[in-house]
């Protein structure tokens, strides 16, 4: 399945580390940060990605290439920094390179969970959308999610305390036709939103994974990851 990376933030909480660099080449174990969700992604049997830019696209762009150097298929769609379109608006702009189904993933987002698995359990299930969820309770970041069975029931990121005991793991797969729907004006569009809805009108269904995330959007973030992987004990 394709996957689709949201890597055209500015980083701006992660600037005293990147300096003008995107966070996406944030070094992280003596390597971009890319390059880790890509071996990740190699991995699992993915191929194709479509990854979505915007500040320092340029630089971005550049390093990935076409993604060859990692067995990978990558094609980008650059956002406008002077105009960003937002998490949701980079898709609806990706539309013209993406297949009927895809993952999307989030550009800060390390997840140790096997893709092909989530793709597979996606086409068997025949919904519009699927969240991959992680019982959190407030433990690694603010607990958004509440879980009825196979199916998202609440999703918000503003969530009170103590109001969920799941969070959005940072990997959900959609098909395109959740997209094909939506204006591609006014922008910006955040994903959240997208998804609040499919939850709201009960579209969204819920992959459990049991596997702690990473996220390098904030510099104590990527000071956790930077220990797991240089430490190989798994402890942060």
């Amino acid at each position: 399945m394709q996957v689709v990376i949201l890597a055209g933030g500015r980083g701006t909480r992660l600037r005293s580390v990147t300096g003008d660099l995107p966070k996406s080449l944030a070094t992280v174990a003596g390597r971009p940060f890319i390059e880790h969700q890509f071996k990740l992604l190699a991995a699992s049997g993915i191929r194709r990605v479509v990854l979505c830019t915007g500040f320092g696209s340029r630089i971005l762009e550049e390093h990935v290439g076409d993604g060859s150097i990692w067995g990978l298929e990558v094609n980008c769609s650059r956002d406008l920094p002077e105009r960003p379109s937002g998490t949701g608006g980079a898709i609806v702009q990706a539309l013209p390179l993406l297949e009927e189904h895809f993952l999307v993933l989030y550009g800060d987002s390390y997840l140790r969970v096997d893709y092909s698995a989530v793709a597979a359990e996606f086409f068997s299930r025949h919904v519009p959308a699927m969240m991959c969820v992680y019982r959190n309770r407030g433990k690694w970041d603010r607990s958004n999610v509440r879980v009825r069975g196979n199916r998202v029931v609440h999703f918000r990121k503003d969530t009170p305390l103590g109001e969920a005991n799941w969070i959005d793991y940072g990997l959900s797969a959609f098909h395109r036709r959740v997209f094909e729907l939506l204006p591609r004006d006014p922008m910006p569009l955040d994903l959240a939103s997208v998804q609040s809805a499919l939850v709201d009108r009960g579209e969204m269904s819920a992959y459990r994974v049991t596997r702690r995330f990473f996220e390098i959007g904030r510099p104590e973030g990527l000071q956790k990851l930077e220990r797991y992987l240089t430490s190989g004990s798994g402890v942060v």
